[in-house]
């Protein structure tokens, strides 16, 4: 095991000689490898009498370069933590029964991914499905006999057949060619789009042949049980969804006699419907859509029967997310992002609310985005994945509405950050140059940081556009950090958590002065005396990507850039990208022909003949989002420009290149290394 752990690290370390030769990372700081001992939790669910909790912890196999996932059961006291499952397959999608003496869950453990049950008072665990596609948000039905769940059921493909001779014995001839005739054809992370469409189905938890309840060429999602054994889902039957998307309705069933009632009235999205334990209110996230890239994400609730509508979030200024219904039904405990911090709240019937929690973070090994999950119990105990800057997720607790103090449960990296040192994360803000806004930003300085001597400098640019950074543990940048970078990573205008106006300042305007915001941040961390202005560089990913092509068409002042995964060219994109219906409607007010004008003034490469940046394009082969031909038009683009370019072709990934700890050393190794060449 050791020999083919220090040979991996071998191969990481040889494959950006090509580039540079990097400066030797100090055994002591977190590395690489270290990626291959963390261990980090993830989805944490409590039991109805709030005494135990099960999470998942999350861990890489450095031989088969993958993430395996395994859950563990620990008291609300902390004490009696066990493993439920070992091996390096799958777990997940924990769901207790109503009365606690089992759970269900999924796992591949058997090949395929199937439903298990976990009887509690004896630890047996058996599968109880033999599917052909994968099962997902496993509900218990109230009285614990039957169990809800959704799955993809493949649909015919095209009936066009060409009319072909038949081929001779013997014969080879070419493979069959793939009919498409879908709007969306392929989507990043599951390549092509099989035929077929998202179903529900029940079965009983003792097992047997699970019954499916909805039919038709739909896709149905958000299944949850009514207090008297109706289920809620949503979908949009309208026949139109794959051109006009984001257009749930909320519907309830008689699972019995399969009979629906459309309960919304009005365009979606409705998401996430939640009837009230009670069984008079139902609850959901949405917005009255107005077509736009970016609008607040609010929470409605109305009476059982679809009337009564009202809005109870008003006060709130932060996407709501996540919902969960109080046990006395008065109330919701929601997720939300403030401020680059996920936090939880609870939100009265009238709209007051309170946080209860905050620093929630994910099993991510990426950048330092939003995540993190909680679970409430019947008695107000709540659980919920905790992260901080330079730790990563563990499992915390707490109480609604006593608001006794939060407590971390575990500690399961204390003894690898013993020996590893992680790069110091300060906060910082600075005034916009523009206008009144402010840009939240953060710096992480290399271990054993001397604030008298200078560093080179990594601007690091966020993607989505309206997602967030924050304090959150990233070994992606800490490994930047170890070779020696001060990392500075930020939210410019169109990131989240900072109330509507912000982020929807973008919707038809990116990129604007969001680019100003960057410089902003640049300029105000220069200003504290450790950082070699001879020695700028700029990366980001996806809508990073962008912002960071369209800074450099900008300004000369950075010694390279990284561009990875962006988009170049706007027309094009929407017309090659996995959500093409979505984001020609959405991020523009035309289709391309019909104004190409508005999507050019916009496109990165629209400024090209401005940029005189050595600059690197990194992108997954198989990117269904932002895909190769975006990179590869601003290659060419550079070629002709005469400017020093390399294309880096991330093989066996998609858009997400942090999937595989390979990848994502490849990724850090080809960034550093670059700006490696390019110090002065």
């Amino acid at each position: 095991m050791m020999i083919k752990r220090y040979f991996l690290l071998f191969i990481v370390f040889a494959f950006v000689s090509s580039i540079n030769t990097h400066a030797q990372v100090d055994e002591s700081y977190f590395n690489y490898m270290d990626l291959f001992d963390l261990q980090m939790v993830a989805n944490p669910e409590i039991s109805p009498n709030g005494n135990t909790i099960i999470y998942e912890r999350h861990q890489y196999d450095v031989i088969t370069d993958r993430r395996f996932v395994n859950l563990w059961s620990i008291s609300f006291s902390g004490e009696e933590h066990r493993p439920l499952t070992s091996g390096k397959t799958g777990y997940g999608s924990v769901s207790w029964s109503p009365s606690g003496d089992r759970i269900a869950y999924t796992s591949s453990e058997e090949g395929s991914n199937q439903i298990f049950i976990r009887w509690m008072d004896t630890g047996v665990s058996t599968s109880i499905t033999n599917l052909t596609e994968s099962p997902g948000n496993l509900s218990w039905s109230p009285d614990g006999t039957m169990l809800l769940f959704s799955k993809f059921v493949p649909g015919s493909p095209s009936s066009i057949r060409p009319d072909m001779p038949a081929r001779p014995e013997g014969a080879k001839w070419e493979e069959n060619a793939e009919v498409i005739d879908k709007v969306t054809y392929r989507r990043d992370g599951g390549g092509y789009v099989k035929d077929g469409y998202t179903h529900i189905f029940v079965i009983s938890s003792e097992g047997g042949a699970p019954r499916q309840l909805t039919s038709g060429d739909y896709n149905h999602g958000s299944p949850y049980w009514t207090p008297d054994g109706n289920i809620l889902f949503t979908a949009d039957r309208s026949g139109n969804a794959d051109l006009d998307p984001n257009n749930e309705q909320i519907y309830e069933m008689d699972i019995e006699s399969g009979e629906m009632t459309r309960l919304t009235n009005k365009r979606g999205p409705h998401s996430s419907p939640k009837v009230s334990p009670n069984g008079e209110l139902i609850a959901y996230t949405g917005y009255e859509d107005e077509f736009l890239g970016y609008q607040l994400t609010k929470l409605y609730i109305m009476d059982r029967d679809g009337s009564n509508l009202r809005m109870i979030s008003d006060d709130v200024e932060q996407d709501i997310s996540s919902i969960t219904w109080a046990s006395n039904s008065s109330s919701l405990f929601f997720r939300y992002d403030e401020e680059g911090n996920s936090k939880v709240g609870n939100i009265k019937l009238n709209g007051d609310f309170t946080q209860i929690a905050q620093n929630l973070g994910g099993a991510s090994t990426g950048r330092p985005y939003g995540g993190g999950s909680y679970s409430v119990a019947n008695n107000g105990r709540f659980a919920y994945s905790e992260v901080s800057a330079t730790r990563p997720s563990e499992l915390a607790v707490g109480h609604f509405p006593t608001r006794m103090a939060n407590k971390k449960l575990t500690n399961l990296n204390a003894e690898l950050f013993k020996a590893k040192k992680v790069g110091n994360v300060e906060e910082f803000w600075v005034e916009s140059s523009v206008d009144d806004f402010k840009t939240q930003g953060w710096i992480i300085t290399p271990p054993d940081f001397d604030p008298n001597k200078e560093y080179p400098m990594i601007l690091e640019i966020h993607g989505g556009p309206h997602t967030n950074y924050g304090p959150r543990f990233s070994p992606e940048l800490q490994f930047m950090a170890s070779r020696g970078y001060v990392v500075v990573y930020t939210n410019p205008r169109g990131s989240t958590s900072y109330g509507a106006d912000f982020a929807a300042y973008i919707n038809n305007n990116y990129p604007s002065e969001d680019y100003n915001d960057l410089m902003d941040a640049t300029d105000y961390v220069i200003d504290q005396g450790y950082i070699d202005e001879d020695n700028l560089f700029i990366t980001g990913g996806s809508g990073g990507g962008v912002l960071t092509a369209w800074s450099i068409g900008m300004t000369d002042r950075f010694a390279a850039a990284v561009v990875a995964k962006p988009v170049i060219n706007w027309y094009s994109f929407v017309l090659t990208a996995d959500g093409i219906s979505f984001f020609s409607k959405y991020w523009f007010t035309e289709k391309p022909w019909d104004d190409p004008e508005q999507y050019m003034e916009r496109s990165p490469i629209s400024l090209m003949g401005n940029v005189t940046t050595p600059t690197m394009l990194l992108t997954g082969q198989q990117d269904y989002r932002t895909p190769m031909s975006e990179t590869e038009q601003y290659y060419s683009a550079l070629k002709l420009q005469g400017v020093d370019a390399t294309m880096v072709r991330i093989a066996g990934s998609g858009h997400s290149i942090y999937a595989k700890p390979s990848n994502l050393f490849r990724k850090v190794g080809y960034i550093t290394g670059w700006f490696d060449r390019y110090k002065n």
